[in-house]
């Protein structure tokens, strides 16, 4: 990955052609690290994100789509307080840096005209982005930097100074050779430095590199070693296949799902760790259930040494810690454990209790047995929902667990209103639907609600997954083998081979009476057996 100097020139250059004279509209803290601001320019709605990530630091325009919190934070109002209905006078690069100036023309409560600046700096760890006066005085900043942290103070009340720089060169003021582009020259990732030493090894010019460079608007992105890399020229020295997009869709393309698992880490971290931690207890009680029904299924025993304990309490008294007696059922001899601050009878009578504790736990204990495996399933079945979530997939399944009484409900005074589930959509090239429920709740309703009884319905087999329903009366093999493959691969088999998927119409289906959502019975199904991987992406068109 190389979000660099050079790129963010790129990157601000169709920044200045697009929101520059645009109106701000609203802002959105979508995240610790992200914001969201709405821009009307040109007769047209955009989406500027600014991220500062320490990994995934950023400034681009976006088409994709971002959770708004409806509950914004006291961040979000300060800035909508001074930002939104402003203009965006100018859009400037420091140099080559990876600092981005926004000059905004905003209004205060008295009409008056008054002068923001917002820095947006992109380096990694230290990546931030400060709001300040026309007089460089901090109005606050999404990471806020305290004396104590650092000799550079960002934080509210302190005027803002520019991060020490390295003194390097401009790279479009003339060349010298070196063997690290990096150290020499402003905007060049190391990513670049080998990029451009490459070609000049093999006869281009540098300055015709940096035209390149300049005039691309495109993004290069490459898959090398199951790891992404992108520039704005193809990188050769890595020798791999790459896609080009549109600047910004390239960005989309690569960042999204990144985006995704982090803002879903950000968010529900801890329900994923509430669901781990939940089946984990189970597991620990179900071992000692298990124990416990062994103990009573063999509670004879118990009995046997009380009554051996009576026949020979001549024998006993206090202060003994065990006995050998003759064991009149099978004519052995039998070591009793006792008690030494009892009397013989007081031992006996506490083997019997043991005795009638356990026999009448039996039934009680298998009960438990099969509600803490349900369990179990049930938290199984979550942990891989979580590994195949999106956000808001995420967000359905702790709406389950607080339906269900496991996680306990936020009171808001917010008008009800009947949440439509995200439900992934597919297309296949003969143009039949087939439709992918992520969670419980949206396998519950697609199965159910939404699919109609001549759809056919894909689940693996004996494992957590996806309910996959394709919208068809009648399937070939080729249809049968897809839809299987994306059932396997949206399941807890998902890293395994010859994974058994069933299949069944929809109205053979019967869901179990007071069931947890997405269980299902089954009566007449088909099985195929299918090696899961993502190759089915290929196949098929992802519906928005």
């Amino acid at each position: 990955m190389a979000f660099d100097g050079i790129m963010l020139s790129n990157v601000t250059d169709k920044l200045k052609e697009t929101i520059e004279t645009g109106r701000i509209n609203k802002i959105y803290a979508i995240s610790k690290y992200e914001l969201l601001i709405h821009i009307r320019a040109h007769r047209q709605n955009i989406k500027l994100l600014i991220s500062i990530h320490p990994v995934y630091a950023r400034i681009q325009l976006s088409e994709l789509s971002y959770p708004t919190p409806t509950t914004p934070s006291s961040l979000t109002m300060l800035l909508r307080k001074h930002l939104e209905g402003a203009y965006i006078e100018t859009v400037e690069q420091i140099d080559l840096e990876r600092i981005v100036h926004m000059q905004i023309i905003g209004t205060n409560e008295f009409k008056d005209m008054i002068k923001y600046h917002i820095y947006i700096e992109i380096m990694g760890k230290h990546s931030n982005m400060i709001l300040t006066h026309d007089d460089g005085k901090i109005i606050d900043c999404l990471k806020r930097v305290s004396p104590s942290m650092s000799s550079r103070i960002l934080q509210p009340g302190a005027f803002y100074q520019m991060p020490p720089l390295i003194s390097k060169k401009n790279p479009y003021n003339g060349f010298i050779l070196t063997n690290n582009l990096t150290k020499t020259y402003q905007g060049f990732s190391p990513e670049l430095s080998r990029e451009v030493l490459f070609r000049m090894d093999h006869g281009e010019n540098f300055d015709d590199i940096l035209k390149l460079l300049h005039d691309s608007d495109s993004l290069f992105i490459h898959e090398s070693k199951q790891k992404e890399y992108f520039h704005l020229i193809p990188l050769t020295h890595l020798q791999c296949s790459y896609t080009s997009y549109p600047l910004f869709t390239g960005l989309d393309k690569h960042y999204e799902e990144i985006d995704q698992k982090d803002r879903i880490k950000q968010q529900t971290s801890d329900l994923g760790k509430y669901i781990k931690n939940e089946y984990q207890r189970n597991v620990v009680k179900l071992g000692k259930l298990q124990q416990t029904l062994f103990d009573s299924q063999n509670s004879d025993e118990y009995r046997i040494k009380g009554d051996l304990l009576f026949a020979n309490l001549h024998l006993l008294h206090k202060g003994m810690k065990e006995v050998t007696v003759e064991n009149y059922y099978d004519n052995t001899l039998m070591t009793i454990d006792l008690d030494e601050r009892y009397d013989g009878k007081t031992n006996a009578n506490k083997y019997y209790a043991k005795y009638q504790k356990a026999k009448n736990a039996l039934s009680h204990l298998e009960e438990q047995i099969a509600k803490t495996n349900e369990e179990i399933q049930y938290f199984d079945t979550l942990q891989t929902m979580m590994e195949n979530a999106s956000y808001y997939d995420a967000l359905e399944i702790k709406e389950e667990l607080e339906n269900l009484g496991y996680l306990k409900k936020k009171i808001t005074k917010q008008v009800h209103r009947n949440k439509k589930l995200h439900i992934e959509k597919y297309e296949t090239k003969d143009h039949i639907m087939i439709y992918v429920g992520k969670n419980n709740l949206q396998n519950d309703y697609l199965t159910f609600k939404m699919a109609s009884k001549s759809d056919m319905w894909f689940h693996v087999k004996d494992m957590p997954g996806s309910h996959v329903v394709v919208h068809s009366e009648e399937l070939d093999e080729y249809t049968i083998r897809l839809a299987s493959k994306m059932a396997a691969y949206f399941s807890k088999g998902k890293n395994s081979s010859s994974v058994p998927v069933n299949y069944a119409k929809i109205k053979t289906l019967k869901k179990p009476q007071g069931a947890k959502p997405g269980k299902v019975i089954l009566s007449h199904y088909a099985t195929i057996y299918i090696d899961p991987d993502d190759d089915f992406l290929n196949e098929v068109t992802k519906i928005d």
